[in-house]
């Protein structure tokens, strides 16, 4: 595939016309999906210009020596809540912070959510995101549509939301009670206007109905103690909304995107479904890959507290499975930063504990020390769930996720050796604890770079805040049509 490296390189010196770029990296193990190959990369005005020896290059105005280390394509984190209110609180983060944080962790774009505000249609949502976000990010972004009303005013304003660059919307089938829900009647014509204009429909995979009931038989008898979250959300809950979200696609012949699959059984109904043939794309997270359901016993338990919930060992093996055989897409941080303060809202009861964890710093780390080191996954197959499939699933790809010819310089150097504890003095947006705290970490992102900028170099941002940008998606029809990520 990558045979005749230094014919594409001179083809494209010619054809830019490059006589001293911006930046050249050097004596580097430069990973795609497929292979790992030691090449340097050229790079000028944002774009890599070159793949290849460096001694057919133009001169470079900086020169940095990767020594050997592994060039990754920046990581793409699919699933993000900068700055946003859930039950009561909103978290720490801010637009800027937060990218500044992801950049340091060798991510070079996030997709975060426009959510729907009651009475609002879904175009007012999305400019008030980006008036949140333009000129406060660090590094690229975009956005997933989150609907959480199904009138027709809402539904007609999908096809303007896919034209403006933003092809992907996600579903609550859960938190009926905040008034968040889609119900299964209106998520057919939803999906079935997203699949007319080349859009991508996913949800949050929940059994509303089983975790009410659940919630208030335990509640009712004095079960209120962090546990009680995971006991009240049983995997069952979870494989169930998957399996209706699933059939509700597949009969609408509409692609289908999950969002932070925990539990066993849903691994093996994507499995199922993508050896038919069938669309369909799953997440997961690095604390579903990484932290267990025990910790809800811990006396500090609530602080653990996300939907789905953490899940036993049996659920964690299979998810690694499931990335390492391809049924799983992608791996998301679902970043969602609320302090211990937050946290301490439902001391009195698991139901009142604001959702979610944060760490978008630690994902790629995450991922290839427990996966890559661990045997667990290919760096190659790390490659792919942190970047590339992303890119190609959202409709960013070439332009994001790519080493090629064109694409942008969104690259990471990441050291094998580096041994570390994570600690709560990694987290860069001053959140007072992290998840993570106490993994010990073998191999670590040295240097970010962002369009053909250093912005992060050794555990420290150097970039400038501000210089991220919206960048428009446009979902392939190979994507929609069949299982090709």
């Amino acid at each position: 595939m990558r045979a005749s490296l230094k014919l594409i390189i001179e083809f494209c010196h010619f054809w830019f016309g490059v006589v001293f770029m911006d930046l050249l990296i050097k004596n580097g193990k430069v990973v795609w999906p497929d292979v790992t190959l030691e090449a340097d990369l050229a790079i000028d005005a944002g774009k890599i210009i070159g793949i290849g020896s460096g001694d057919v290059f133009p001169k470079a105005d900086r020169v940095v020596d990767a020594g050997g280390n592994f060039v990754v394509p920046g990581g793409i984190d699919p699933h993000v809540h900068m700055h946003v209110g859930f039950m009561g609180a909103t978290t720490l983060d801010e637009f800027d912070t937060g990218t500044m944080a992801a950049a340091i962790g060798g991510t070079t774009t996030v997709i975060d959510f426009a959510f729907q505000a009651k009475g609002k249609l879904p175009m007012e949502s999305i400019e008030a995101r980006r008036k949140e976000a333009d000129g406060k990010v660090c590094i690229d972004y975009t956005l997933h549509s989150n609907l959480t009303e199904g009138n027709d005013a809402s539904i007609a304003q999908i096809p303007k939301i896919i034209e403006m660059g933003i092809p992907s919307f996600k579903f609550f089938m859960v938190y009926r009670k905040e008034e968040l829900m889609i119900d299964d009647g209106n998520l057919i014509p939803i999906m079935e206007e997203i699949k007319k204009h080349g859009g991508l429909a996913g949800c949050h995979t929940e059994n509303v109905s089983i975790i009410e009931f659940l919630q208030e038989q335990a509640i009712k008898k004095g079960n209120k103690s962090p546990i009680y979250h995971a006991l009240t959300r049983p995997p069952i809950n979870e494989a169930e909304a998957l399996n209706r979200a699933l059939y509700i696609s597949k009969y609408l012949d509409s692609a289908f995107y999950d969002y932070h699959l925990s539990v066993k059984e849903g691994v093996e109904l994507i499995r199922q479904a993508r050896k038919e043939g069938f669309p369909a794309y799953c997440e997961t997270t690095t604390h579903y890959l990484t932290l267990e359901e025990d910790m809800y016993k811990r006396p500090d338990g609530l602080n653990f507290i996300c939907s789905p919930p953490l899940r036993t060992r049996d659920h964690i093996e299979e998810l690694w499975r499931g990335l390492a055989d391809g049924t799983i897409s992608a791996v998301a941080s679902d970043q969602a930063a609320f302090t211990l303060e937050h946290k301490k809202m439902g001391k009195d009861s698991f139901n009142k504990v604001p959702n979610g964890l944060p760490g978008m710093e630690f994902r790629v780390p995450l991922m290839f020390s427990e996966g890559v080191q661990k045997g667990r996954i290919s760096v190659n197959r790390m490659a792919a769930v942190t970047s590339t499939n992303v890119a190609k699933i959202f409709g960013l790809y070439p332009k994001k996720g790519a080493i090629e010819i064109g694409s942008d310089a969104d690259l990471v150097i990441l050291d094998p050796k580096i041994k570390k504890k994570i600690t709560i003095d990694d987290c860069p947006y001053k959140i007072d604890w992290t998840p993570f705290e106490g993994i010990e970490l073998q191999g670590s992102p040295v240097m970010t770079i962002s369009k053909g900028k250093i912005i992060a170099e050794n555990g420290k941002f150097v970039g400038k805040t501000g210089e991220g940008e919206f960048v428009k998606g446009k979902i392939s029809e190979e994507i929609l049509k069949r299982p090709a990520a």
